[in-house]
């Protein structure tokens, strides 16, 4: 009888540790995934204020009239396109002046 009591008790003993250490395991795994995603959150939160203020200058005037005079070659009325010919001859581009005339 106290036989099957020692080895009910060491069981007993071994079952707890054995749940105790799974546990442990498990929260460690949990906590590092934890750790990683919030790494990612703030990662992803840096991104998405970096593209609001992105999307905060595309969406100015001074924004999109730079780009329509650059990409576009667009000008305000009452400018007046000069360009240089002169650096054409050399073999280079010419450039493109504009100035405002009133």
């Amino acid at each position: 009888m106290k036989k099957l009591k020692k080895i009910l008790l060491f069981g007993f003993i071994f079952y707890l540790a054995f749940t105790f250490l799974g546990q442990q395991l498990t929260l460690m795994r949990l906590d590092s995934k934890y750790k990683e995603l919030k790494a990612k959150e703030a990662a992803v939160l840096k991104e998405n204020e970096s593209l609001k203020k992105t999307l905060e200058e595309v969406n100015s005037d001074s924004f999109i009239e730079r780009e329509a005079r650059e990409k576009l070659g667009l000008v305000k009325k009452g400018e007046i396109i000069y360009i240089d010919i002169s650096k054409n001859k050399g073999g280079g581009g010419g450039e493109i002046e504009v100035k405002k005339s009133c």
